[in-house]
Order: structure tokens, then sequence, then C-alpha cells
């Protein structure tokens, strides 16, 4: 699948409430319930992931079962975006969207 940007701006941090899984459910006439059967999730586990800090392979099976990119999983403002990225570090997905956040993600890192 080809990525497309889609991140907002902020300083690098967990994916906690940048999420439009909700959203994109809503579109696709879904709700989380169905999601899980589709994915073979606990819709728990679904929804506690959503509003914390989901794991790059549980938002890859999302993103398949609602046929989007990963990437099209997150909040975006446009007009701030320049640089962009997801970094997936030890299980945590942090966002990066401008050489600042590299270099705090970074920091945080070492």
């Amino acid at each position: 699948m080809e990525e497309k940007r889609t991140y907002k701006k902020t300083p690098p941090q967990n994916v906690e409430g940048k999420l439009r899984v909700k959203e994109l459910l809503k579109e696709r006439g879904m709700n989380i319930t169905q999601l899980a059967e589709q994915i073979g999730a606990n819709r728990e586990v679904i929804s506690r992931a959503l509003t914390g800090n989901p794991t790059y392979s549980l938002l890859a099976n999302i993103a398949s079962a609602l046929n989007v990119d990963v990437r099209d999983l997150f909040v975006v403002d446009q007009d701030e975006a320049q640089l962009q990225g997801l970094v997936v570090y030890n299980g945590k997905s942090y966002f990066i969207n401008d050489i600042d956040d590299w270099k705090r993600l970074v920091e945080l890192i070492k």
C-alpha cells in the first residue's frame, strides 16, 4: 500500500488522542464490535488501545480492515504539515512532524 501523509503537528508523543478510527468506522457504517470481529480481536482491547498506545500491528490490522493506509488512521492538519512520520520504537508509536520532533525523539530514546 502506498502511504499518505496524515499526521497532526505535535511534539513526539504516543498516538493517544490522535486517531480517527471512530470517524472511519462511522463513514463505513461499522462499529468497534464489528471491527473487532473482522480482525479477530477483543472489542475491549481495541477500545483501550485506541485511547492509549496501540501497537503498530493492531493499527496495521485496523487499517487493513478499513481498507486504508496506517497513516490514514491519524488526524492531520495539512496547513501545519511539513516533515511527517510515524516512528515505532519498543512497541510505542510516535509522531514526527519536523526536525525538532525528530531531535526530541532521539533524546527520548537515548
